[in-house]
């Protein structure tokens, strides 16, 4: 499913328009006629039209509810003297009809104040009072095309913003119906056709249907890939454990954990399969490796952040690079420039803000423009991890994923995520990030499913992991 900025919506509007000969007037009423289907049953309705297109949509929506039969209610929100253009049209429709006049009650609520050109904070008084009414209402909400106060690009929420049950958008879902906090105001999402042509032209993708290729029935260990994994230290040797154990789990054929002694010792007493070495050796261990799994656990003292240098800078096999080993390059980011191999790196929001220079808050306002933006000046595939986690690539695609859950937030999540997207590479996988970010999502929520979303562990995604790629086989 394809994701849509704001600007890239009004592009297709623009392309139906000049090339389609289809009239503006006809996307509208074309918006009001498959809105309108989700209101039936509902005897009397309220609707709420600020003064640009999205109150077009609202006057034409209730002019088809009265049309229909319905008690209809028109609140213009706003300056009236602003409406112009196609919504101008319409609201003199509903004029005549006598529609426009105060809301008191109603069964359902129609938002049609701000679409999907908003952004930044709302200071109306008028326009608040409207969206508190709508809040406070014990009438469900439906919101046209975005509840108002969410932005559409980022999914940022104004200082006030209707809290919808139900969200009916036209031709392609926008970044703010996904991304959060957007999506919690949203409600169920509806899309719905308006007989715009949509062509992929680059968009952000929202994973679904997800695939894992056939493995091959003539195949040995080495078919499957050779995983080495160097992380864990003494303070955290669980999280070598984990990723060594999450790479097995998602299909590697062979797992090696380059570590030192102590994290050897809690390898082996709860992952058999896993091979150990010491660091001593760890020219040898790359040499062997088909993929590198880099950093989770490994510390951030000066002999563990000048090995992690080491490998980015010496090694020519592709990598995949989390949690302390991100620390290494936020201190230099130049060794991203000297990658003799493909990488990917998995950064939460705040190890995102220490590579980019950012503040946390600044990148969790702004996935996607981050992730894709870094991706592209280091040439790395950026997976930044979040409640919807963003994927670039340096080529410029970007993949939101929406599986996960809250569940996943406990420690070790992360490292078990790169063993997956580690075995995933080291099997040949295409974009093995995007895979991987959708096959630990699927784990956590199978595991969140039978332990609830309280008492899950990384050990306990880990397990779920294998019934998790039977939901992409």
């Amino acid at each position: 499913m394809y994701l849509l900025t704001s600007k890239q919506m009004r592009e297709l509007e623009e392309r139906a328009i000049k090339d389609l000969s289809i009239p503006s007037l006809l996307l509208m009423e074309n918006a009001a006629m498959q809105t309108v289907k989700h209101v039936m049953g509902f005897s009397k309705v309220a609707v709420f039209c600020g003064h640009g297109n999205n109150g077009g949509d609202g006057f034409a929506i209730a002019r088809l509810l009265h049309v229909k039969g319905h008690n209809v209610s028109v609140s213009i929100v706003g300056d009236e003297r602003k409406i112009k253009g196609d919504a101008l049209t319409n609201l003199k429709i509903v004029q005549k009809l006598g529609l426009i006049k105060p809301v008191t009650e109603a069964d359902i609520i129609i938002d049609a104040i701000f679409g999907t050109g908003f952004r930044g904070a709302i200071t109306d008084e008028e326009t608040i009072k409207a969206i508190e009414f709508m809040n406070n209402s014990p009438a469900p909400v439906i919101a046209v095309d975005i509840p108002t106060g969410v932005e559409a690009d980022t999914g940022k929420v104004a200082n006030v913003a209707v809290r919808a049950n139900t969200t009916v958008s036209f031709a392609v879902a926008k970044l703010g119906h996904i991304l959060h906090p957007g999506t919690e105001y949203c409600g169920k999402l509806i899309v719905e056709d308006i007989s715009v042509l949509v062509e992929n032209d680059n968009y952000i993708e929202m994973l679904d249907n997800l695939r894992l290729p056939p493995r091959p029935a003539r195949s040995n260990k080495g078919t499957h890939g050779r995983v080495c994994v160097i992380a864990g230290c003494s303070d955290m040797p669980g999280a070598a454990a984990l990723c060594s154990k999450a790479a097995y789990k998602a299909g590697a054929g062979l797992v090696h954990a380059c570590v030192e002694p102590e994290v050897a010792r809690v390898i082996r007493t709860g992952a058999y399969e896993v091979i150990t070495s010491t660091i001593e050796n760890v020219d040898e261990a790359i040499s062997l490796a088909r993929v590198i799994a880099l950093g989770p656990g490994i510390g951030r003292g000066e002999s563990a952040q000048n090995l992690v240098r080491k490998v980015l800078t010496q090694s020519d096999k592709p990598m995949v690079v989390d949690a302390d080993a991100l620390i290494a390059i936020a201190a230099d980011k130049s060794v991203l420039h000297k990658l003799k191999a493909p990488c990917i790196i998995t950064p939460h929001p705040g190890e995102m803000a220490a590579l980019c220079g950012l503040t946390i808050k600044e990148v969790v306002d702004d996935l996607i423009n981050v992730a894709s933006s870094f991706a592209k000046e280091y040439g790395v595939v950026t997976l930044l991890k979040d409640a919807r986690t963003v994927i670039a690539s340096p080529d410029g695609r970007v993949f939101i994923n929406p599986t996960g859950t809250p569940a996943l937030a406990k420690a070790g999540s992360g490292d078990v995520l790169t063993g997956i997207i580690a075995a995933f590479m080291a099997q040949g996988f295409e974009d093995a990030a995007v895979l991987g970010a959708y096959v630990h999502g699927k784990a956590g929520e199978l595991a969140a499913e039978a332990l609830s979303v309280y008492g899950v562990t990384a050990s306990d995604v880990i397990d779920y992991v294998p019934k998790a790629m039977t939901c992409a086989i």
